[in-house]
């Protein structure tokens, strides 16, 4: 169910102890403040795959119909993702791993902003294997106090279940299957070799698992593998490209689940089926057939054609 695009970005907490869910969902921090200019926007697009020949509205800045991607708000989203000093919270770095992640988009992000995020934890669930730990973060533009988006992010913990929690919860925004016959439509493209070691700079992720080959081996892989949001990213792009003319602001909301991790310089594969204006899709390495995001969905906005 959970894949080893992991979310090891922190210091360690110390050693593992039982998870307190009425602790961690009480616990409420301070505002995460992120700000950024159209550069980063951009940087970020290029980070996903974006090219001048097929999304330049995401690359040039004096574009008549510039915009910023909207799955760049993972980026405010990890500045204010905050588990591992989390009360109630016994954090492993070793042993996490980014299993799904759900963002829903209000209003488009502004090419220059200040945004406010504010994070909670509505609550961990036991898996008996490990703990799922979700993490709610909700964005505001800081100066207008209009709110923009909503993530959620699954995180999982090996070993870290057993104590006594909740199995499910209304809280988590669940995966759902994809339909049971041939997709309406499929693209490919190819990743770069070194597209890792740019979205890691877009993100701000810099988790060494993704360009140090040391890193990599010592978390149990041959290479450094690609982030899985940045497969999401690929996705995103592909599905707008081909059922909204490539206009991010027909997204509300898109849900996928972390399957099997990408190696940079292979070839992705989006299989999407079209119901209304739910897309949903999985997306496979070509060269393996293997799936590397399952039970996947994107809501396109009912004005979407």
């Amino acid at each position: 169910m959970f894949n080893s695009n992991t979310i090891r970005l922190f210091s360690y907490q110390g050693p593992l102890t039982k998870m307190d869910p009425e602790l961690a969902k009480s616990h409420i921090p301070k505002p995460s403040i992120f700000e950024y200019k159209s550069r980063d926007a951009i940087i970020y697009a290029l980070g996903i795959g974006a090219t001048t020949k097929e999304n330049l509205n995401y690359l040039y800045e004096n574009h008549e119909d510039f915009q910023v991607f909207p799955s760049f708000v993972v980026a405010p989203g990890l500045r204010a993702y905050g588990l591992p000093d989390w009360p109630g919270i016994p954090f492993d770095l070793t042993k996490v791993l980014h299993g799904e992640q759900y963002i829903e988009l209000f209003e488009s992000l502004p090419s220059d902003g200040q945004l406010r995020s504010e994070t909670r934890v509505p609550e961990i669930l036991d898996k008996g294997s490990g703990a799922n730990m979700l993490s709610n973060i909700t964005t505001f533009d800081n100066k207008t106090g209009k709110k923009l988006a909503f993530q959620q992010y699954g995180i999982f913990q090996i070993g870290a279940g057993n104590f006594g929690g909740k199995r499910a919860s209304d809280a988590e925004h669940k995966a759902i299957p994809v339909p049971e016959r041939e997709p309406d439509n499929i693209v490919e493209e190819f990743v770069n070799v070194d597209q890792a070691a740019l979205y890691r700079i877009a993100s701000g992720d810099l988790n060494p698992l993704h360009i140090d080959p040391k890193s990599a081996k010592s978390s149990g892989f041959k290479e450094p593998i690609l982030h899985g949001l940045c497969t999401m990213g690929f996705s995103t792009r592909h599905i707008l490209d081909t059922f909204a003319n490539g206009d991010g602001s027909k997204l509300k909301a898109i849900k996928v689940r972390f399957s099997s991790p990408v190696t940079p310089g292979q070839m992705l594969q989006t299989e999407m089926w079209k119901e209304g204006n739910r897309i949903h899709f999985q997306t496979k390495v070509k060269e393996t057939g293997k799936v590397v995001i399952s039970n996947s969905y994107l809501d396109l906005k009912l004005d979407s054609s």
